[in-house]
């Protein structure tokens, strides 16, 4: 068994979150830290965002640790041989987020320290934490929107088109690049997985006959079916997306 070397409970941020969420940093010696999240709150989570920032002797260029934890993202489920908890997260319910570290001279070292700065969406629209981090998860399921919005509107013109397989591949693929970089922040890289799932898909699809249309137009309506019902998920979410206005200007 693994034997446990720290446990450092953090509140992460002020008045009712404490109420409602909790965030603990365990460390171990036999493998990578990690967080507890834990809902004391009568409420379901569905989305969420820990961060922390990096160890103090580390370079101050450094980015802090930022992880979201979304329902209604698909590439945020995290799967590792310690995980604990699903998402949604009812009530009085835990889950683990695994925190780098890295192996220097046959020893680890903690690359980030606490305090620990969550915030939490709940299913009934109310959310908690801190105002940066909440702007964060809204602005990032905004950002989800525009690219869902954006794949539907290239699949649906490629149809019309009949536009050659290694461009529109390459044309997601480009799309995923350009959100790839280290400056952007990560809510705004959110799309990226999109934008490979469908070149993956493209890829796979079967040779076609010379003269027959790409992409076939089964393929492109199973698609774009797909693309709106995430769409009306993303639009009809709570709380509203227009709600991360206000809190990125009180930054």
């Amino acid at each position: 068994m693994t034997k446990r070397l720290i446990l450092v409970s953090v509140l992460a941020v002020f008045g009712p979150l404490q109420a409602q969420v909790t965030a603990v940093l365990n460390r171990f010696s036999a493998r990578s830290p990690e967080i507890v999240i834990r809902n004391t709150s009568d409420k379901t989570i569905t989305a969420f965002v820990v961060s922390m920032d990096p160890v103090s002797e580390s370079d101050s260029n450094s980015p802090p640790f930022i992880r979201f934890v979304d329902t209604l993202v698909d590439s945020d489920q995290i799967s590792t041989p310690f995980q604990t908890g699903t998402m949604p997260l009812p009530p009085n319910e835990t889950y683990t987020v695994p925190v780098p570290e890295i192996l220097r001279a046959g020893r680890r070292v903690d690359l980030y320290q606490s305090p620990i700065a969550i915030a939490a969406l709940f299913a009934d629209g109310t959310s908690t934490g801190d105002a940066v981090l909440l702007s964060g998860l809204l602005s990032r399921r905004g950002s989800l929107l525009q690219a869902v919005e954006l794949a539907r509107e290239i699949l649906s013109e490629a149809e019309r088109h009949n536009i050659p397989r290694i461009q529109l591949i390459q044309q997601f693929r480009m799309l995923a690049e350009s959100v790839s970089h280290w400056y952007l922040p990560p809510h705004e890289q959110v799309g990226r997985a999109l934008y490979q799932s469908i070149a993956e898909q493209l890829t796979k699809l079967p040779t076609q006959q010379l003269g027959s249309a790409f992409p076939p137009t089964a393929f492109v309506e199973a698609e774009i079916a797909s693309l709106n019902r995430r769409r009306v998920v993303l639009s009809e979410s709570q709380p509203s997306l227009a709600m991360s206005w206000p809190l990125q200007a009180r930054r």
